[in-house]
């Protein structure tokens, strides 16, 4: 089964949130039986105001040209009307943004129109719940030139019985670092990043919420995060092909210490960061340049 969400420009979540939580949402019938759902829209263009007050709020250049992490910025929006689709099986309440997989093929100008795509491409199922890749395309023409794979997953129900980790899910250790650096995060970053980027998901905005969830306050959005790491990482020169592999291990809290270490490797780095008070990185990630006619998506 599939279906088509049509957009014709970046779609509200009150909808999405709406079906995130009412009941009638469609049966379980095996990870063959998921619904491969997809979201387009055509000639997508964002307002080069919002795109600097991103710039801003995480501490990055501008050249002009959209920031690696930018175009899920743009495209977060259709993931959630993706997982809150009645038509897919897995509650989207309490849902973990896991992974992050993101190749840039080219520069695209801040006012430049894309098309994009978005689709559920893969599902499997863990101890914890159902692990689901959605796929995401950015073209000009007939150029793809972004894309990416937004891994999640959907806890409190059994999908089966588990297999084998996804090879992406896997990084090197850290080796010694060649660069550190610290930084606070401050207070209102979720509801600041939320204005922006209009991911209000309650754990990131509210104190009280995040608690229901199981947090001991509210946490910052893991992408903030990780275009933090990258605009302290000064010397990588982002001409393309570029690919960034991420994986969000634990929580990093409103008003508190965050620390990076990176590690200089073949062609990139290999940086983790560190919350206050937890030994365990937040986030493990590596940004590298692509080998020639490498791809994600397929």
């Amino acid at each position: 089964m599939s279906a088509i969400l049509e957009f014709k420009e970046k779609p509200p979540l009150g909808k999405a949130y709406v079906n995130a939580f009412t009941p009638g949402r469609s049966k379980f019938a095996g990870l063959d039986a998921i619904p491969r759902l997809e979201a387009t829209w055509s000639q997508a263009t964002e307002s080069p105001q919002k795109i600097q007050a991103y710039r801003e709020l995480c501490g990055i250049g501008n050249d002009g040209n959209l920031p690696l992490l930018y175009p899920h910025v743009l495209t977060s929006s259709m993931h959630i009307h993706l997982i809150t689709d009645k038509k897919f099986p897995a509650s989207a309440l309490g849902a973990v943004h896991a992974r992050m997989h993101i190749m840039q093929h080219r520069p695209i100008a801040d006012t430049q129109a894309v098309d994009i795509r978005c689709r559920i491409s893969d599902a499997r199922a863990l101890k914890a719940g159902l692990e689901t890749d959605i796929a995401t395309t950015l073209s000009i023409g007939d150029e793809r030139v972004w894309e990416s794979v937004a891994t999640y997953i959907f806890r409190g129900r059994k999908f089966g019985k588990p297999g084998e980790q996804h090879p992406w899910a896997s990084f090197e250790e850290l080796g010694q670092p060649t660069l550190e650096a610290q930084w606070h995060v401050p207070v209102d970053m979720g509801k600041r990043y939320a204005k922006i980027t209009g991911d209000y998901n309650p754990i990131h905005v509210s104190r009280i919420l995040a608690k229901l969830f199981g947090f001991k306050r509210d946490i910052v959005h893991g992408m903030w995060c990780l275009c933090r790491c990258l605009a302290h990482i000064q010397d990588f020169s982002y001409e393309p092909p570029v690919r960034l592999d991420a994986a969000f291990k634990g929580p990093v809290f409103m008003d508190s210490e965050c620390a990076m270490k990176c590690h200089e490797i073949d062609q990139g780095y290999r940086f983790d960061l560190y919350n206050q008070g937890n030994p365990r990185p937040s986030i493990v990630s590596v940004m590298r340049h692509a080998a020639a006619g490498e791809a994600l998506i397929q």
